[in-house]
């Protein structure tokens, strides 16, 4: 498949498969993640990843996506680094991160739809 037709066919989320993720499909998409590119490739983020079902129901009462974060099996908290608050970038280089994680092929054999 090439670029354009993964980016034509990529599939939002709502639902998701029950039960605990496999180790290696989370390793997969911190991966993807963590190959991200970034401004002058510094890699500002850190990955926190939530399986406690509670805390995953109190971030969905706080985000805005919060009913598909609070069914979902895990959530992985993106967090940048701002050294520069009139920067844009940390909010970019986030955004690809997230971009990346959620496009992998392993975050798509947990979705159901």
């Amino acid at each position: 498949m090439d670029v354009f037709e993964a980016v034509r066919t990529i599939l939002a989320v709502r639902r998701y498969q029950d039960g605990p993720v496999p180790e290696d499909t989370l390793r997969r998409i911190l991966e993807a993640g963590r190959l991200t590119g970034s401004a002058m490739n510094g890699q500002p983020w850190h990955f926190i990843v939530v399986q406690d079902r509670e805390t995953l129901r109190r971030l969905g009462a706080l985000a805005q996506s919060g009913p598909y974060v609070a069914q979902a099996p895990l959530a992985i908290v993106v967090a940048v680094v701002v050294v520069d608050s009139s920067a844009p970038a940390p909010v970019a280089n986030g955004s690809w991160v997230i971009k990346n994680q959620t496009s992998s092929e392993p975050a798509s054999r947990i979705a159901t739809q």
